[in-house]
């Protein structure tokens, strides 16, 4: 009887178990999704990532890396400001750095940055808007190998949304830990299963799937997966849900998904459908030539915002701990 192997602690499952199946429109490929009893991982095999996969902007935020320097910290970048030891700097490494705006902040911070990521557009990005030399195109095992070469090791090493992408996460983690000083810190983030909404994104959002993500955490899972790993004094924070962003859920609940039409309302303000995906409504304002139609669609929203209100009212007390994100922090 054939089994697939969990990617965290390697407890074998019989291959006709799985729990759903997914047929991905990027490569029309049929992905199953296996849970394992023993770490409570839920992985999607096959288990292979395609590096291709992100230059070809199939997901939206990759335009936005390859366009320019954003200037709003995710929520999981806001965590750890606010968790990470006040004392602690030294030189950071953020594996997956994206077009840089983490970087950015942490470099105002104090800290030494460094930065890779195998979206080469993302890393050209990085080098002429934010100036910073010290950013590789290049996988983790490439850096790790080109580290060893120059014997360098880094205080503080953040993977923020990149562990649910990981086809080998057990060994990613291992090479993280070869590449940290000793007692240098981890930090990062990965999506909830367990969030607010979360039905919706998986109704909606094709980018919680493979072969985007392959894992996806619950707190409980991430903490074990941490600490078969070798981690220690592990922290994970469920993080808040926004009440601001409780109206574009309702709008899906209630309405169905019309992103269609409000990127081609967007492209009509900015001029540019393409760049039109990478910003949000009250952004427009600030990056659009025409000022009165950008003003014209946030009157908009906020009619929009008015009357979900109600139904958004009713979320209040859910809001705690049932965000998108789990945030975490560790040591070796």
């Amino acid at each position: 009887m054939n089994k697939v192997k969990c990617p965290i602690c390697y407890t074998e499952v019989e291959e006709r178990n799985f729990k759903e199946t997914y047929v991905s429109p990027y490569n029309n490929q049929e992905y199953k999704r296996y849970e394992c009893l023993n770490c409570e991982v839920h992985w999607w095999e096959p288990l292979k990532i395609i590096p291709e996969f992100y230059e070809s902007e199939v997901v939206e935020y990759c335009i936005a890396f390859h366009e320019v320097v954003g200037t709003r910290l995710g929520e999981y970048h806001k965590a750890f400001f606010k968790y990470f030891p006040s004392n602690m700097r030294g030189k950071l490494l953020d594996v997956g750095c994206g077009d840089g705006r983490f970087l950015r902040h942490a470099k105002e911070q104090g800290f030494e940055v460094w930065g890779i990521d195998f979206d080469k557009k993302s890393v050209e990005n990085v080098k002429s808007n934010l100036g910073i030399d010290t950013v590789f195109a290049m996988s983790l095992e490439e850096f790790h190998e080109y580290a060893n070469e120059k014997n360098l090791k880094f205080d503080v090493i953040t993977f923020f949304e990149v562990l649910e992408h990981q086809d080998k996460p057990r060994e990613f983690l291992e090479m993280v830990k070869g590449l940290l000083k000793e007692g240098g810190y981890i930090a990062g983030s990965v999506p909830n299963r367990e969030r607010l909404f979360v039905e919706i994104d998986w109704k909606y959002f094709h980018g919680d799937y493979p072969p985007h993500h392959f894992l996806r955490f619950s707190k409980s899972f991430l903490e074990k997966a941490l600490n078969l790993a070798g981690f220690k004094d592990i922290e994970v924070y469920k993080l808040d849900f926004p009440f601001i962003e409780l109206f574009p859920y309702l709008e899906k609940k209630f309405f169905g998904n019309i992103e269609k039409l409000k990127i081609k309302l967007k492209g009509m303000v900015l001029g540019n459908e393409r760049k039109a995906r990478v910003y949000a409504v009250e952004e427009l304002a600030e990056v659009s030539p025409n000022k009165g139609k950008a003003y014209l669609l946030m009157m908009l929203e906020l009619i929009r915002n008015a009357i979900l209100l109600p139904f958004a009212l009713g979320y209040v007390g859910r809001l705690k701990e049932n965000g998108y994100f789990l945030y975490f922090q560790a040591r070796i």
